[in-house]
């Protein structure tokens, strides 16, 4: 049976790391990794990493210096905490502007297309709508949603960036954090609470838009029992300021429905009196036409009556 997962961005999302790195003995974790590998893992979530490594397309490095600092990277999660265990790892060697021939070309693999992310869920047997991708840079953001997972964008302060971390955001994540903690308590929060741990890989997690679908049917109900609830009262999470706005609107909508309407008004009523009178005056000034003082002052007080009708109907709206 398929079951969810959390793929991991790996420099400056799990190790630090701003440039090329080939070697395992520079390898440093990021304060909170291993924390957060093990609580996705606690809630039953697969854990995969996918990295773009250009640094072997450039002739830096080998493959099997990529798969050293990984392998390095996966000891010291879990001699940090034992239950931060990687699942699987995915590494993308090609680049365009490749150094090395048999690495060169846009390859599918390569961030921010999501072949990556398809192949490991081939190899796991995922679910990638239920799945997560957390990354740091808009690259990530892109290759996950295109594999149709939700994402979280980390914007942690670091001493140096990676410039794919500066690149345009095409896409918008589902989140941004300011840590891999966050990230972590904010994809928990999706968690249904009414699901068993367990039997997380058919029924983890609740999408926003469920959410919202669940909450305002909650909120219709309630207007019609109470014609103007107060907005304070919203059954919303109060962590996701975005819902709680969209809710809040749906209520406001709601009770505007059930307002009686109200099609007259002072203004509006000025509004024909006056309608009225600037009808009169230009019919006045056509009688006047041929007295050309009579009529240009005329015509100036209808122009100006008329003018102040639709001032009045504007402000009866």
């Amino acid at each position: 049976m398929s079951r969810p997962a959390v793929f991991f961005d790996r420099d400056n999302t799990l190790i630090v790391n701003s440039d090329y790195l080939g070697d395992p003995d520079q390898v440093a974790l990021l304060g909170g990794a291993a924390a957060a590998v093990a609580r996705v893992r606690k809630l039953g979530f697969a854990t995969v990493v996918v990295s773009n490594q250009s640094g072997v397309a450039r002739g830096m490095f080998g493959e099997d210096q990529v798969r050293a600092v990984n392998a390095r990277m996966d000891q010291m999660l879990i001699d940090e905490d034992p239950e931060a265990v990687i699942d699987h790892h995915e590494f993308c060697p090609f680049h365009p502007e490749a150094s090395v021939p048999e690495y060169a070309g846009d390859h599918e693999r390569r961030k921010p297309k999501p072949g990556m992310l398809f192949d490991a869920a081939k190899a796991l047997d995922l679910n990638l709508k239920q799945s997560w991708l957390i990354g740091d840079a808009p690259r990530d953001i892109e290759a996950g949603r295109r594999a149709g997972c939700r994402t979280v964008l980390v914007k942690e302060k670091l001493e140096s960036e990676s410039p794919a971390a500066s690149e345009n955001m095409r896409h918008r994540p589902d989140y941004v954090a300011t840590s891999l903690q966050d990230a972590v308590d904010f994809i928990e929060m999706q968690l249904d609470p009414h699901n068993d741990p367990s039997d997380i890989a058919t029924n983890a997690t609740l999408s926003v838009a469920d959410t919202i679908r669940n909450e305002s049917s909650a909120i219709a109900q309630t207007v019609a029992s109470a014609p103007t609830p107060p907005v304070a009262s919203l059954p919303a999470s109060t962590s996701d300021r975005d819902q709680v706005l969209l809710l809040e609107r749906v209520v406001e909508e709601l009770r505007r429905a059930n307002d009686p309407p109200q099609d007259f008004s002072i203004a509006r009523m000025l509004a024909g009196i006056m309608q009225g009178f600037a009808l009169a005056a230009f019919f006045a000034a056509m009688l006047y036409r041929d007295t050309p003082p009579t009529f240009s002052m005329i015509i100036l007080v209808a122009i100006f009556l008329q003018t102040l009708v639709c001032g009045l109907v504007l402000l009866g709206r």
